[in-house]
Order: C-alpha cells, then sequence, then structure tokens
C-alpha cells in the first residue's frame, strides 16, 4: 500500500484498540512539562534527566520515550538514540510523537529501511478526530505523513488545522502549520502562524527563529544592544539552538564572512561534535576557499553515521552555488540528486543553479520535476509559468551573445540591445585575454516582476538592475522600467562581470568583480560608471572605509553604494599605476585559488604599501572635489539664521554648498532665474564635476530656459548627462532643443535618450532624420523600423518612408512595406505611383 493510499484509508478510520494513549490524557504530569521547557531552553543534560525519570508503567512513558531520542539526536548521540529506537521495537509505532522520533534516529544511522518501515507502521493508527488532549498527537501523526511525502494540502486540511481549531492554546499545532507553510514557500502565511504562536507562548525559540525563517524584520521597539533580529532573539532564549545557529552561519556564509561562519558552526559542534548539517557547511567553506584536503575530512564527519546522506551534498551544492561556484555547485547537486531523486528541494535547486548556468533543457526538466513532486513550491510554480512564457521570446544570435525578448522588446531595441552586448562582450573579452568557451544568453524580461522570477525565484528584487551569473545574464527590459535607469549602462555592467568571473573561473571575491564593472562603465562614458560626491568626499578624506582587504564587508550593509565606487577606485588606481597587465595576471591567478591579498600584492606590491599608496591616490582625488566649497549641511543654529535673511546669509557664507542651493531652490520657486543663474555659476565652477543629488545644472538649464537662453540651457544638459546618464528628464528636453543643430548633434542626442528611454518615438524621428540627412541609409532603417514597432499614428508615411529608402537595396522588403502603407491607408497616391513600378508579383 503507497502512502497515500494507506493515509487515505487511515485518515476516515481510527482504529482504537491499536492505539496507544490516543484517547483524551487529561494534563500532563509536570515531569514531562519540565523536560520540554530544559529541552526548548538548551539544557538538554536536565531534559535528558527528565525524560529517563519515567518508568515504563507510567501513562505518559511514550512521551517521555519520544523526548529521551530527540535529546540524544540534538547533542549528537546518534547511534544511542537508534539503539534505543531499536529497543522500543513495534510498540514505538503506536504513538504517532515517538515514531517519529524513533525514525529520525533510525534515519540518522542511515538505516533508511527500517525508518520507512516503522513510519509505514505507524501511519496506519491514526490518533482519534483532533480534541484539546490529542492535538500533540494529531501533529506528530501529521508530520509523520509529511516526512513520507504525502498532499501537504491534504495534511493541513484534515489534520493540522483541524488540531488547531481543537486546541486553540495549544502549540505544537502552530509551529507544525507555520513550518509547513515555509516548506511551501509561503513566508507571509508562515509568519502569521508564528506570530499567532507567539503571543501564546512569548520569548518562545522555535516560534521566534520561525519568524526569522519567515523574514520578518524584528519590531524597533523590540531591539536592545545585542537583539536585533528575531534570530536574535531566539538565541537569547536557547543559546544552543542548533537549527537557528545553522541559519546564523549559512547567511554569514553567503555574505563570505566566513570566519564568522565557521567560528558559529563551531557553536553547533560544541553541542552535537557530529552533525552533518554543521560539517557540510564547514566543508562547503573550505570547497569556497579551495581547501580540498579540510573540505574532504569535513565531508567524512558528516557521512560519520549516514554515509548516503542526501543533505550533505545539497548543502555544499546550495553553498557553492550561492558563491557563484555554479560548475562545481550543480555537480555536488546532481549527487545529492543521485542519493535522493524525488527530494523537490534537490531538483528544484539543482534545476535553477543549472538555468543560472546556461544548462536550459537540464534545468527547466528538473524545475519540472520539483513542481510535480512539489506543486505548493511557489519559487518553482513561477519559474514554470515564467517558461512558458519565454517559449514564445524570439532569440537573436550575434557574435557569441543571445539574446532573449519579448516580441514586442525585440521588435523597437533588439537589434541595439545585441549590437551593443555584443561590442561589449567582444571589448572586454580582448581587454581581459579570454576567450568564452560558449555564448552569453542575455535575457531581457518586459518586467520587473518576470526578471526576479528568473533570477532568484520570487517576486521582488526591485533594487536589482541587472545579475549575471556568468555565461547567463539577466535584465529587466527599459520597458519595466522606464526612464529609470540607463540600460545600455547596466548591460556593459554586467556583461563585465560575465567576463571577469569566467576569467577568475567565479573565484573573484565581489568587491573585485564589482570594482572592474564599475570601472569599465566609466571607461565608456563618464556619466556611466559613479564617481565622487560630497558624501564619499568626506569619507575617503576621514579615513572612514574599509582597507581593500575587508572591501566585501562594504557590500552587506547600507554602505552599498559607496561600496561599488571604492571598489571601482581601487581598480581605477590598479590599471593606472600598474597596467591593465597586472589585472590580468591577478584575475589568472585567483583563478588557481591563491587568494586575492596574496595575487594583488604579486603583481602589485606588498598589501600594506599598497593600501597606503591607494589612500593617498583616493584622497587626492576626494581633496580635488570641489575643494573651495564646504559641504557640510547647516546645523540648527545656522539654518535659524538663513531662514531669517537667506540672501545675506549666502553672501556672508559664499562656500555654503548646502545655503547655496536652498536659496537656489527659492529663486527657482520665485522665477527669479537671473539671480539663481549668477549663483549656479559661481557654484559649478567649483565644482565643474558636480555629482550631488540636488544638481546645479538641472537648475541651472531651469533659469537659462526661463531667460530664453537656449544654448545656455542645451550646455548645461548636455554636461549634466556627461555626468550623470541617467538623468531621462534632462534627455528628453535635449530632444525638444534639436531645431538647429547639426545632423550629427541631433542624432546624438537622440541615442543619450534610447539609453534611459528606447520607447520613445521622437527619438526614433531625430535619429531617421539625422541619419537620412547624413546619408546613413543602414540608420535610417533602423530608426524607422523601431519606430513602426510603436505602433505610431502615421504608420502608413512611415512604412512609404521606408519602401523609398529601400527602393534600389531590397526591393522585395520595399514592395512589403508598400503595400503596408497603403493597408493603412489604400488611398494613398505616391505608395500606389511607387507600386506601379515594380513588376508584378509572381502568381503562384
Amino acid at each position: 500500500m503507497t502512502w497515500e493510499r494507506g493515509f487515505h484509508c487511515c485518515l476516515g478510520v481510527a482504529i482504537a484498540t491499536a492505539a496507544m494513549h490516543s484517547a483524551a490524557l487529561g494534563q500532563e504530569p509536570t515531569s514531562i512539562e519540565a523536560g520540554r521547557s530544559a529541552f526548548l531552553k538548551g539544557d538538554y543534560p536536565a531534559s535528558l534527566a527528565a525524560a529517563r525519570n519515567a518508568t515504563t508503567a507510567d501513562e505518559k512513558y511514550p512521551e517521555f520515550a519520544a523526548l529521551e531520542i530527540r535529546t540524544l539526536l540534538e547533542t549528537g548521540k546518534y547511534e544511542e538514540a537508534a539503539e534505543r529506537a531499536n529497543d522500543l521495537g513495534r510498540r514505538a509505532t503506536f504513538d504517532p510523537e515517538l515514531a517519529l522520533e524513533a525514525a529520525r534516529a533510525l534515519r540518522a544511522t542511515g538505516a533508511e529501511d527500517e525508518a520507512a518501515e516503522m513510519m509505514e507502521r505507524s501511519a496506519r493508527f491514526q490518533p482519534d478526530r483532533p480534541t484539546k488532549d490529542n492535538s500533540r498527537a494529531t501533529v506528530a501523526f501529521a508530520e509523520l505523513l509529511l516526512e513520507h511525502r504525502v498532499d501537504a494540502k491534504m495534511v493541513l486540511e484534515r489534520l493540522l488545522e483541524p488540531a488547531k481549531k481543537a486546541d486553540p492554546e495549544g502549540r505544537a499545532p502552530y509551529l507544525a502549520l507555520g513550518r509547513l507553510a515555509l516548506a511551501n514557500h509561503d513566508r507571509q502565511l508562515a509568519a502569521e502562524y508564528f506570530r499567532e504562536g507567539l503571543k501564546r507562548f512569548p520569548n518562545d525559540p522555535d516560534f521566534n527563529f520561525g519568524l526569522e525563517q519567515s523574514g520578518l524584520e524584528l519590531p524597533a521597539a523590540n531591539r536592545e544592544p545585542g537583539i536585533e533580529r528575531y534570530l536574535d532573539l531566539a538565541l537569547k532564549a536557547n543559546p544552543k539552538h542548533t537549527a537557528a545557529l545553522l541559519h546564523k552561519a549559512t547567511a554569514l556564509t553567503g555574505r563570505k564572512a566566513f570566519k564568522e561562519a565557521q567560528d558559529t558552526f563551531q557553536q553547533v559542534l560544541a553541542i552535537n561534535p557530529d552533525h552533518p548539517e554543521a560539517w557540510a557547511g564547514l566543508a562547503a567553506i573550505a570547497l569556497v576557499q579551495d581547501d580540498e584536503k579540510t573540505a574532504e575530512d569535513a565531508i567524512e564527519h558528516a557521512r560519520k553515521f549516514y554515509k548516503e546522506n542526501p543533505h550533505v551534498p545539497e548543502i555544499i551544492g546550495v553553498t557553492l552555488a550561492g558563491q557563484y561556484r555554479f560548475e562545481e555547485g550543480i555537480k555536488h547537486l546532481e549527487e545529492a540528486r543521485q542519493l535522493d531523486s524525488l527530494s523537490p528541494s534537490i531538483l528544484f535547486e539543482l534545476g535553477s543553479n543549472q538555468l543560472r548556468f546556461g544548462k536550459l533543457e537540464e534545468g527547466w526538466e528538473n524545475v519540472a520535476q520539483a513542481h510535480e513532486l512539489d506543486p505548493y513550491n511557489v519559487a518553482a510554480f513561477n519559474l514554470m509559468t515564467l517558461r512558458d512564457k519565454l517559449r514564445d521570446y524570439p532569440v537573436r544570435e550575434k557574435d557569441g551573445v543571445r539574446l532573449r525578448m519579448s516580441p514586442e522588446d525585440m521588435a523597437v531595441l533588439g537589434t541595439r540591445a545585441l549590437d551593443l552586448a555584443a561590442r561589449a562582450k567582444t571589448t572586454l573579452a580582448d581587454k581581459y585575454g579570454i576567450t568564452l568557451s560558449e555564448p552569453v544568453m542575455v535575457e531581457m524580461l518586459p518586467r520587473q516582476e518576470d526578471f526576479a522570477i528568473r533570477t532568484f525565484g520570487l517576486p521582488g528584487g526591485e533594487s536589482f538592475l541587472g545579475v549575471c551569473f556568468g555565461p547567463l545574464i539577466t535584465m529587466t527590459s527599459p520597458r519595466g522600467r522606464l526612464g529609470r535607469a540607463n540600460w545600455e549602462a547596466v548591460l556593459w555592467h554586467e556583461m563585465a562581470h560575465t567576463i571577469t568571473l569566467d576569467a577568475s573561473r567565479h573565484r573573484i571575491p565581489r568587491w573585485l568583480s564589482e570594482g572592474i564593472s564599475v570601472f569599465e562603465e566609466r571607461e565608456v562614458h563618464a556619466g556611466w560608471g559613479q564617481g565622487m560626491n560630497s558624501t564619499y568626499r568626506e569619507r575617503f578624506l576621514k579615513g572612514e572605509v574599509p582597507p581593500i582587504t575587508r572591501l566585501d564587508e562594504s557590500f552587506a550593509g547600507e554602505d552599498i553604494m559607496l561600496g561599488y565606487y571604492h571598489a571601482s577606485l581601487v581598480v581605477e588606481f590598479l590599471v593606472r599605476e600598474h597596467g591593465i597587465g597586472a589585472m590580468r595576471s591577478i584575475l589568472t591567478d585567483l583563478s588557481t585559488g591563491k587568494p586575492v591579498s596574496e595575487a594583488i600584492a604579486k603583481h602589485t606590491k606588498p598589501i600594506e604599501e599598497l593600501e597606503k599608496a591607494f589612500l593617498d591616490y583616493a584622497k587626492k582625488i576626494a581633496s580635488a572635489y570641489g575643494p573651495d566649497l564646504d559641504w557640510s549641511p547647516l546645523s540648527d543654529e545656522e539654518y535659524v539664521a538663513y531662514r531669517d535673511d537667506p540672501a545675506a546669509w549666502v553672501t556672508a557664507n559664499p562656500k555654503r554648498y548646502a545655503a547655496i542651493m536652498m536659496r537656489v531652490s527659492a529663486l527657482t520657486e520665485e522665477r527669479e532665474w537671473k539671480a539663481s543663474k549668477e549663483l549656479l555659476e559661481k557654484v559649478i565652477a567649483a565644482e565643474p564635476a558636480n555629482r550631488e543629488a540636488f544638481n546645479p545644472y538641472w537648475s541651472l538649464a531651469l533659469a537659462c530656459r526661463g531667460l530664453d537662453d537656449e544654448a545656455g540651457e542645451r550646455a548645461a544638459l548636455v554636461k549634466l548627462l556627461s555626468i550623470d546618464s541617467n538623468v531621462s528628464d534632462a534627455a528628453a528636453r535635449l530632444l525638444e532643443l534639436v531645431g538647429t543643430l547639426s545632423a550629427a548633434e541631433r542624432a546624438a542626442h537622440g541615442d543619450q535618450m534610447l539609453q534611459t528611454n528606447p520607447f520613445q518615438e521622437k527619438a526614433y524621428r531625430t535619429l531617421a532624420a539625422a541619419a537620412k540627412e547624413s546619408g546613413d541609409s543602414r540608420r535610417t532603417r533602423g530608426a524607422l523600423e523601431s519606430l513602426l514597432a510603436l505602433g505610431p499614428r502615421d504608420a502608413g508615411r512611415l512604412h512609404y518612408d521606408l519602401a523609398t529608402l529601400l527602393q534600389k537595396s531590397d526591393p522585395k522588403e520595399s514592395r512589403r512595406q508598400l503595400l503596408k502603407a497603403l493597408e493603412e491607408n489604400p488611398r494613398f497616391q505616391a505608395a500606389l505611383e511607387l507600386l506601379n513600378t515594380f513588376p508584378p508579383a509572381p502568381t503562384q
């Protein structure tokens, strides 16, 4: 009988004669409460002592035995726990909680068949209908079924929800419901159950840990020194909560805080010296650090009691993939699949990482199988839904780059995007001296949600513009972030990641990879990459930045934007001082597993000397940024004085940038354009490359516009875009000022607009007219085709213009365009006349 059939049979029929202690049992003795309380606090000796105080004549003996086995497992006494389970024998099957713990003990020692047999026997003896007195047994029975992958929805509806309803003050139902929601990737629902449980059981470590796993932030009112997260509350209540410690260590590993992660794993091993997950985590860190010997020893420890434990290679594979070591991560995940071919989590992790590494066919197959086995996995469901959509998306290829876009986007900007991606790939591969072994796939998805699902499996990720996994780059189409960012700069940035990941065999630290990408943005266009500003200036001049060897720390907190710029400045310094050849050699050394500090020192200078030389370099750049301006904000007293007489205060303090810009803002509102312009010209002269958020060039453009100074307005906008190419409004305004410019200038303004908004008709009209005037038929055709893909009102006239352009070079396409023009307007005389000049179309 299968588990599912057995469950259906048992669900409706209570076999009271075989059920041991399944009826209402009354109030639990204090001793079992004390034992469970000790376990919850991490006092495992007390928990074990309380469990062993019971006698076989005790009515609660099965619950004491379950607590004993659970404590033995928690402290790593696997063989003793398994021996205890074997001693209990068939008696254990009559109590769901005891059967569950006994089966886990057998499994921990690799006795899979015996564990399965015990669970199968126990599944035949469902407890009575849930009541307040037997809700714990009902929950244990539900968990027992879930261990063997009985349909989660059925378990939820027929066991767990009824148990909660029957015993609304019980702890077990809330905990089981929350954990089931987490297992099904519904963090919001999980949080609701855990919150409800925490109200009834304040300071309970399991409920606090559940809220941490659900992704909730601890309210500010609950924070205190050392308590910033629900995880901290869980560990405060139980410092030996191994699941919470493992969660903490895993998160630290993901942030590359390897020393702290190793220390946390050691805390787990102090509780359970043979914990397989802790050893697997240590093995993964060792592999990330290319320490094969340490990794082998850790894996051997992890498999001490259970040689074919699939969780060991699963943990290692997931960790390696999280560090962008996809090839190795996939190898370990494939090993995990061989050990457990029906694990939805293993199949999903394997498939999703294969998709990230460009192994599309295998990846989709494994995600589909994971979805079939676990239809409640939201991430798998999302990916399968997206796959059906992606099947209709065209793919174009050029020079080792494959581009996938929606049909609508491909028609408008496909050629432009593919040309840019191919140019970036060729330029950067040549610069860093590598040859990619396979094409790079660029997927530009039309909606932010699609991008997030393709990239992370779940919606969200609004702060991400693009992500590179090596041979795969995912981005949100400009359609999904219209006017908010320069998509061309993002694409170039991500392609640089592809190159550096390949050159280093995915062993490059994040700071160096991000630093090279931002540096390479600036190499193309100063307005693409980040630059100095007053905030960064102060940090560098005060020396309030981490050393190069700890730059990765900047990417784990609030300093992330400074981290990007700081890292790019380090790369700029290395390349300027030691040449691109040194950077190539550093990447080559990284590919062999050499630590980054050693690789840098080998090809530049000792790291201590390098740190000092770089800081001098950075301080020189920082000092040169508005050296005659006072960038500090106004104090409260200064602000009061400023408000009394703004004009006089600015006159008396002509270097205070914050006051000057406040004054400019007021003058702009009052339309005092001349006075505003005079102030702005002075502040711009003090720092021509101003990168402040409230930028004087935009205000200067407004002032010039108010003074009917078109040339001045245009100059201010051009300068602003040369500093920050993301200002879509500036690019749009320039298109309104192209009337008297040359064809080349008009084309430049059209191109600038398309970097942030490639769906603007006016930009394509400007480009088409400029290209036609210059005699560039290729660019004229491209602009007209993109414009037509936008569905303009004058499509008939544009089809005719394109037909005229192609009349000699492509007669077949010219005729097709004429027919399209006549579809729009059958009486289009010029189109009819031109069509008559073509020979009749051949008949079938």
